[in-house]
């Protein structure tokens, strides 16, 4: 079983990610970007550019779809028939939402293409609202990403549940200013309700 988290970045991932580690110790746990080793030096790449131009949009779409082709061939396929539980900070989902200028049907195709036609079973949508967003991001340093500002980080939230519906894969939305406990409970009960 596939289950991708995701979500804006302050709303929780990380944490939750840790949490679930605990409680499904003997499951995989991985990462997009840089869920292998050429997958972690993309994502320092997009995330931290060195080079003074910007990054062309084609260019980043690329640049992901190659970490997400490298991480299916490293991690994904070894787990595509098994019953071993995959737990993924991110997936295809923030992938297209985070695409620049890019159809995001298009762009779909591409990221199915990339994993060999395998998805999550599963996608946790942790949602944060705008204060709380404003209220979390004023505590911590900006990647190149962040640094495009809250509305920003509003619409490519707003994206990860357009684009869970268009691939037509179960999905829930939790809220993220719940408890990390409460919110913990919440995924392990919708993750027991596939096993």
């Amino acid at each position: 079983m596939y289950v991708a988290i995701e979500g804006i970045d302050t709303c929780g991932k990380s944490t939750q990610i840790e949490l679930l580690k605990t409680r499904y110790p003997d499951a995989t746990f991985t990462k997009e970007p840089g869920g292998s080793a050429l997958g972690e030096q993309i994502r320092n790449l997009i995330l931290y550019p060195s080079h003074n131009a910007p990054l062309d949009s084609r260019a980043e779409l690329f640049l992901f779809l190659a970490d997400r082709a490298q991480h299916y061939h490293e991690v994904l396929s070894h787990h595509r028939h098994t019953q071993t539980l995959v737990i993924s900070d991110r997936s295809l989902v923030s992938g297209i939402a985070y695409a620049k200028d890019v159809d995001k049907e298009w762009n779909l195709a591409l990221n199915i293409f990339a994993l060999r036609e395998m998805l999550p079973d599963l996608v946790v949508i942790l949602k944060l609202d705008r204060d709380t967003l404003c209220d979390r991001m004023r505590q911590k340093s900006h990647d190149h990403i962040e640094s495009r500002g809250i509305d920003y980080m509003l619409t490519i939230q707003d994206q990860f549940i357009s684009i869970v519906q268009m691939m037509k894969v179960k999905f829930v939305i939790l809220d993220a200013k719940q408890s990390q406990e409460v919110i913990l409970e919440r995924i392990c009960a919708e993750i027991g309700n596939l096993m």
